[in-house]
């Protein structure tokens, strides 16, 4: 039998997130904050990564920067949404990295 969201449960009642996250990606505005925020956590993600695995803390990659430590934190959340080009080609160049951006297909569900 058919639970509210309109799918199978499975035997203790419960919904996958897999069926559950596709439904929600049928509606256009859940799908683009999906979007945008995934985006934004692999963009912060990829900076923490990098950096780590050049030995550097949060405060060595603020020196390079000349900013703060809470600012590279800020940078590295997944929460943060004001990525500008310019400060990414910064850090890219603290971290000895390139800076590519590209457009592209939007994945569909």
């Amino acid at each position: 039998m058919k639970n509210r969201s309109g799918y199978e449960p499975d035997d203790l009642g419960m919904v996958s997130f897999r069926e559950d996250l596709g439904r929600r990606m049928s509606d256009p505005e859940f799908s683009r904050e999906f979007r945008e925020a995934r985006e934004r956590a692999s963009l912060g993600l990829k900076i923490a990564r990098v950096r780590t695995a050049r030995g550097m803390s949060q405060a060595q990659l603020a020196a390079k920067l000349n900013t703060t430590q809470s600012v590279v934190s800020r940078f590295e959340s997944a929460d943060y949404g004001g990525h500008k080009v310019e400060t990414l080609r910064r850090v890219a160049e603290a971290l000895d990295l390139d800076l590519v951006v590209d457009l592209r297909e939007r994945e569909t569900r």
